[in-house]
């Protein structure tokens, strides 16, 4: 690919900002997947949840509940990742008056992949079959390893791993002109913080601060995690700085494309998975506002929590289940849409 210019701070403030919408767009698309399944003892009251089934005697053992398990928990780690690119923006730029946008034109869209990423796949929102798992495995495809190095911003990647090489180009060339280590970076540690020793991921830091060096170090750490975890990783192990220490956290010991390998091999050998049809009811229309508003207010909380006016508020992003089970429910394919207030 060529290059369309050298590294400016604007170019590496869209970069991050494209980060951030990556990152926020795999959510919804793999949450509607995890809860299409019909997970036995579960409703839409009462939505699947994390829950091993590495025991013959776990009576909740099941193929549904299995590929749950491995789908949600991608979608909790997209969730620290799209804490980590905010991070990351608001590190740099924070101080000179920006923040991340969620809302409006930065609302999720799925028509298509991201268009600053060349994958060329028709893209919809939809439940665990093969379509829609080959769909999730292209998101975390590694990167090939004919991806040349990028070689300043360019318009369109090859693939997600290129992007992130590319904006570690961008951090190499422009960090030390561009954090001042006395800012307020407005930063949000909500998934990873080594001070809290219980807590999963604490080989590295959610939080970018401090002098030059240290700042960089965890801004490294931040897009390390960010590839090896998920849309870098050659895998199928995560490199062990950057994954939970709990030993029987098995799912996320892996690579993200490794995790959705393995449904599809459930779906392969073991053939289709009980999920929701798209049928229909009276109430569709009712469940599909109210995952709507759901989101569109978790849209809202995170643009203001990033943007500094208020603390992180992940009320509504933990209320989505009941509201993404409840469309299915009902007979429909959950949508996400942005409903400004």
């Amino acid at each position: 690919m060529h290059s369309d210019s050298s590294w400016t701070p604007e170019a590496l403030l869209d970069h991050l900002q494209k980060a951030v919408y990556l990152e926020l767009w795999t959510i919804p698309l793999y949450l509607t997947a995890a809860y299409s399944l019909q997970v036995p003892g579960s409703d839409a009251q009462h939505p699947p949840t994390l829950t091993p089934v590495r025991s013959q005697k776990n009576p909740n053992r099941s193929r549904e509940q299995l590929a749950f398990n491995n789908i949600y928990s991608i979608a909790v780690q997209e969730m620290l990742h799209l804490e980590l690119a905010s991070n990351l923006f608001n590190a740099l730029f924070a101080a000179k008056g920006y923040a991340p946008k969620f809302t409006g034109e930065w609302a999720p869209s799925y028509a298509q992949f991201p268009p600053w990423i060349g994958v060329k796949l028709p893209v919809q929102l939809g439940p665990v079959n093969e379509a829609q798992m080959s769909l999730l495995a292209a998101v975390e495809t590694p990167e090939p390893k004919t991806d040349p190095a990028p070689n300043g911003p360019q318009r369109v990647y090859d693939s997600i791993g290129q992007f992130y090489k590319a904006i570690e180009q961008g951090l190499d060339q422009l960090w030390d002109s561009l954090y001042d280590p006395a800012a307020d970076h407005r930063q949000k540690s909500e998934f990873a913080d080594p001070k809290f020793p219980g807590d999963d991921y604490t080989g590295f830091s959610a939080v970018i601060g401090g002098d030059k060096a240290t700042a960089r170090k965890q801004a490294d750490q931040a897009i390390a995690a960010i590839i090896g975890q998920g849309e870098g990783s050659r895998g199928p192990f995560i490199s062990s700085d950057l994954r939970p220490e709990d030993l029987d956290d098995l799912e996320d010991r892996v690579s993200h494309f490794a995790r959705f390998r393995m449904v599809q091999a459930l779906l392969k050998f073991g053939g289709p998975l009980r999920t929701y049809a798209a049928t229909g009811s009276d109430g569709l229309a009712a469940a599909q506002a109210t995952l709507d508003g759901g989101f569109s207010q978790l849209l809202q909380a995170l643009e203001q929590g990033f943007g500094g006016d208020a603390d992180l508020d992940l009320g509504a992003m933990w209320a989505l289940p009941g509201q993404i089970v409840a469309v299915w429910a009902a007979g429909g394919v959950p949508a996400f849409q942005y409903v400004k207030r």
